[in-house]
Formats: C-alpha cells, structure tokens, sequence
C-alpha cells in the first residue's frame, strides 16, 4: 500500500486485475466488503496499527459501525473487531496508477466513446482480462455504444463489442509529486457517501412502508370482525330488551300487580314495591276510576319495609 497523503491511498483493485487505484477517506459506518484504514487505535492488544487497511467481514452487530475483519484477528480479539472511531471507509475514486515505460503515471477512467490511439482499460467482458490495458486501433462508427479493435488484445481477439463489454478511456491526469485531493476526487468522495446513506435509507422507508402495509391489512381484518361483533351484539341486546320488557312489565303505574307462580305475586305501587301483602283485590271498570284494597300479614309490615 502506497500513502499519497493523510486522505488518498492506492490499493490494488481486484474488480480491475489488481490495477492500482485511488481510494480516499470517508467518516461513515463500514458495510460488509467495504475497505477501511484504521486512523484511531483504541486498545494497545490489539495487533493493528494506525494506517493498516482491512476489508470488513462481518458488522458486529449489523448497521451499528463495530465491524469485524479477520485479519485484525488475534488472541486477544478473537473476533477481529474494530470500533466505529478507529476507523475510516476507503471509497474508489476513477484514478488508476499505470506503469508506462517512463514510469507510474496516473490516468482517469472516463465512460465515453473512445478514439483511435486511445487508451483504454477493460471493466466489464468475457472475451478479455478485468483490467487489460490496451490502445485503440479503429473505432466502428456505425457502432452506438463505441466498439472498437485493440492493437493488442488477447488470445488473439482484438473487437471489442461494446453493447455486451464494457471499457473506460484512460485520460493522462497532470500531477505533482505529491498528489494532493483535488475538489473533483472530494466531491466524489462526497457523492459516494451521499449515495450510499440514501440507499440505506431508502431500504429502511421500504421497510417501514412494508410493515404500515401489513398493520394497516391487520387493522382492517381486526375492524370488520369488530363489527360483526357488534351487529351480534346489538341483536342480543334488542332480544334481551323485548324479554325483559315482557317479562317484566314497567313499575311506574300507580298499582302494578305481578302473579309469577299460583300463590306467589308482587304489588307495586307508586313504584315502589309493597312487603308483607296477603291478598289485593282490584275493581276495575272501563269508563270508571279503578279502586283497590291491600290486606297485610299484621306484624309483618313493618319488618318487611325495614
């Protein structure tokens, strides 16, 4: 690993052959496959240094940040975690390292048709190598999405379909020295942590809208069930009124005498109900005021009021 600065690192990209690529710096929660540079060592034990880079196995738990790799791994930390704090993401930027005749020069992978002459690296194809490097011999122009003959090739094939394989032009990048992150790397940089966090966020508004679905198809099922219950229920409650109603006739008359069994009655009268009576005897006539005469068990009365 190369360390161009405090933020840019160069690591061989395996998507790409093993061609060596810039990678920067980014403060986030590492996902599992992500590469991070530990810039923060918490504990002494552990057999990682400041500037060691890992790529992260495992999330411990998942979408807290504690990440486990197992090449930070030891006797004291069987489970290779590192802490959210130790360590920073390393996210790909499009500049790759290539070795010319002249020395490591640095080239940006840009997505466009590409021109004779041009130099060209391979991302995506069956017939070349991930990461072949290649200059370009002719360019189909009836071609929409820019194939085009290598001079070299491989295993002698030199076309290059591009609406099945994919390539980038490589273009020369002017640099110093000591590279330092221009505004476009941290706006990638940027980017890519932007794009990132709504992806992850997007997996959690669908997630939510999932589950309000499903409540929302509970609730419905809870409400109607509900309401059969309660159709049930005001049918028993009509039932048991026009019972009571007749079997219990209203006790606001001014006498209401009640005969449930031979032998065996009740007298109301004013409401209220009357203790101690032995016998009632009613006159009744339609036209004419209706008279009444109460016997009382003597003695009982009283106790019976009480």
């Amino acid at each position: 690993m190369t360390k161009t600065n405090e933020k840019i690192h160069v690591l061989a990209d395996e998507s790409l052959g093993g061609i060596k690529r810039e990678y920067v710096e980014v403060d986030r929660k590492a996902e599992v496959g992500d590469k991070i540079v530990i810039v923060d060592k918490k504990y002494p034990d552990d057999i990682y240094k400041n500037g060691d880079i890992f790529t992260v196995d495992r999330e411990v738990p998942p979408g807290s940040g504690y990440v486990g790799s197992d090449g930070a791994a030891s006797d004291m930390n069987t489970g290779g975690l590192i802490y959210r704090g130790e360590y920073r993401v390393l996210e790909p930027t499009n500049i790759v390292h290539i070795d010319d005749p002249d020395g490591t020069e640095r080239y940006e992978m840009v997505d466009r048709k590409a021109e004779v002459g041009e130099k060209v690296i391979v991302t995506k194809s069956d017939d070349f190598p991930k990461g072949l490097i290649d200059t370009v011999e002719y360019c189909y122009e009836f071609s929409d999405y820019g194939s085009i003959d290598l001079v070299e090739g491989a295993d002698d094939l030199k076309y290059l379909d591009a609406a099945y394989e994919e390539y980038r032009v490589l273009v020369p990048v002017e640099s110093e020295e000591e590279p330092q992150p221009s505004d476009l790397i941290d706006v990638i940089a940027n980017l890519a942590t932007r794009v990132a966090e709504l992806e992850r966020e997007n997996r959690r508004i669908k997630d939510e809208i999932d589950t309000l679905h499903k409540d929302n198809l509970r609730h419905g099922e809870e409400l109607e069930a509900l309401k059969y219950a309660a159709k049930e229920t005001d049918g028993k409650v009509a039932h048991l009124e026009a019972d009571i109603e007749e079997s219990f006739p209203a006790t606001d008359a001014p006498l209401v005498f009640i005969c449930r069994k031979p032998g065996r009655f009740e007298v109301y009268q004013d409401g209220k109900k009357l203790h101690g009576v032995m016998s009632v005897r009613i006159n009744a006539k339609v036209g004419e005021f209706a008279t009444h005469e109460i016997e009382y068990i003597s003695g009982a009365t009283e106790e019976e009021r009480q």
